[in-house]
């Protein structure tokens, strides 16, 4: 007989650990609904932004069922089941997706699966689930016309477009295509698709109608659409189903938590409304990052293609380093003599409007003594959501350098050392084999506020430290390092080019 023993939580997967193996089918079923589980073992995962159809568990009153037989629990189960039900603030905290266990007579556990809404005045509309004022429902009001409006000017334009191919690269984060983006588009031959571009950072530039009209355009004329980041348009337009919409995604590699995978959390999406719900494809660069992309994404594991990573094609060819480096030593010939230590953190903050990094957790002055001392030269990039910059003293210039402006992938190429806490640039620096330093001053919040999804298994070499001094530390044991053997047992890649494949299978060559 089959019988729940523990229910634990990992970000938005609820695992149920049963008594024995679970060599029969299960289910999760409600009044009108029935779901097939994946199993592992002797337990099962139910992730309830993802289902495995694909879409948000909604909101119903669940059993579990194996062999058409309702589950129960085990009875010293009862004494913690209460703690196992989750609330998930998301819109702004007015609203919230409750996930609650709960047993029958017959210790039959339930799922009850609830959206619920803020009322601000209880007392006077004690029955009514939603209550905002009239000028918040104005502002629903207006932003959903602007919704239609902007789709029904995207169907006008549809019927209008030519039966070419057109292909669109597009970016809200930046003024230029950088990243993947930037490479696929580089890689493409120009003469065979009618090729367009919309790049435009929403966050430092104004909004306009103009800027807005001009982005539904584009889209409107496209049939194969790239993007790489979340796309905030994309959200409300709904795109003939001829489109392709493939996401190609600017981190190596399953690191920090983004999108519905840390769902619940400040800055995380809505259940249904976003557009990484709407991609066709994604590309990813290994098969074992596909349970983690289908959890960020909130959608079937059947869309993705591991395909390696555009901006890598090529990245470890000799001559390819040759050139950015001779360029980067033309910059500052310092890099050349050198050695040269990369300090490129991630943001603190829930996302781009609010992304900022604290700079008093480095002390300036010491890494320039040490660097003086032992003849290194220090690197910042920062990440492209930060903007403000770290203010350098003109008596730490001949040494430390900001150089955000920068793509990170070539300051990678000359640096000895790399000083991070949770970007995936760490992917990219591994490859060399080099020492990996992770400064995480704030890991036990940061990885409440954003859990972890892969482990630290960069290089052979790497150090997790929580403090200025520590980190100081750990420079001092590996500054002599033989700049000579820098480009030595390298990873080798795929023969076969990241961008190939997507040519060949997503656009169809």
């Amino acid at each position: 007989m089959y019988k729940i023993i523990n229910i634990t939580w990992e970000r938005v997967n609820v695992h149920i650990v049963f008594n024995k193996e679970i060599k029969d089918d299960i289910y999760l079923i409600s009044n009108d609904k029935k779901i097939l589980l994946n199993k592992i073992n002797n337990k099962v995962i139910i992730n309830i932004t993802n289902t495995p159809e694909g879409t948000m568990l909604d909101a119903a009153e669940w059993n579990l069922y194996i062999e058409n037989k309702k589950i129960t629990i085990d009875p010293e189960l009862l004494k913690t089941l209460d703690d196992k039900s989750r609330n998930f603030i998301y819109g702004r905290k007015k609203y919230a997706y409750i996930i609650n266990f709960s047993v029958d007579e017959e210790l039959n556990i339930k799922i009850m699966t609830k959206f619920m809404i803020i009322n601000n005045k209880p007392q006077k509309f004690y029955r009514l689930q939603e209550t905002t004022s009239i000028i918040n429902k104005a502002k629903i009001i207006i932003k959903r016309l602007i919704v239609l409006l902007c789709n029904i000017y995207y169907r006008i334009l549809r019927i209008f477009k030519f039966s070419q191919k057109n292909i669109l690269f597009l970016t809200e984060n930046s003024q230029k295509l950088t990243s993947n983006l930037k490479y696929l588009y580089d890689y493409l031959p120009k003469n065979k698709y009618k090729i367009r571009i919309y790049a435009n950072d929403k966050y430092k530039t104004k909004k306009s109608i103009l800027k807005i009209v001009q982005e539904i355009s584009k889209i409107a004329m496209s049939d194969i659409i790239f993007v790489d980041n979340y796309t905030s348009v994309l959200t409300h337009l709904k795109l003939s189903k001829k489109v392709k919409l493939v996401q190609l995604w600017h981190a190596g590699i399953g690191f920090k938590s983004v999108g519905y995978a840390r769902f619940g959390l400040e800055g995380s999406p809505h259940p249904y409304q976003s557009c990484h719900r709407n991609y066709t494809n994604a590309i990813v660069d290994q098969d074992n990052l596909i349970d983690i992309y289908s959890e960020v994404f909130g959608v079937k594991k059947s869309i993705f293609r591991s395909y390696g990573i555009p901006r890598l094609d090529n990245y470890l060819n000799e001559n390819k380093i040759k050139t950015a480096t001779e360029k980067l030593y033309l910059l500052n010939p310092k890099i050349k003599t050198s050695k040269v230590i990369l300090f490129s953190p991630t943001y603190r903050g829930t996302g781009s409007n609010t992304a900022y990094y604290d700079y008093s957790l480095f002390d300036l002055e010491k890494i320039y003594d040490f660097c003086t001392k032992n003849d290194f030269i220090f690197i910042i990039k920062m990440h492209p959501f930060i903007t403000k910059k770290i203010e350098i003293k003109d008596k730490y210039k001949d040494r430390i350098y900001e150089y955000s402006n920068i793509d990170i992938n070539d300051l990678i190429y000359i640096s000895d050392i790399m000083i991070t806490d949770y970007s995936s640039c760490a992917y990219e620096f591994s490859l060399f084999e080099r020492p990996l330093i992770f400064y995480r001053f704030d890991k036990e919040l940061y990885e409440y506020q954003r859990p972890i999804h892969t482990v630290d298994s960069f290089t052979k070499k790497q150090f997790e430290v929580k403090n200025f001094d520590e980190v100081l530390k750990i420079l001092e044991k590996n500054k002599n390092i033989n700049i000579n053997e820098r480009f030595t047992n390298m990873k080798k890649r795929n023969e076969k080019s990241s961008c190939e494949k997507i040519l060949n299978d997503v656009i169809g060559e």
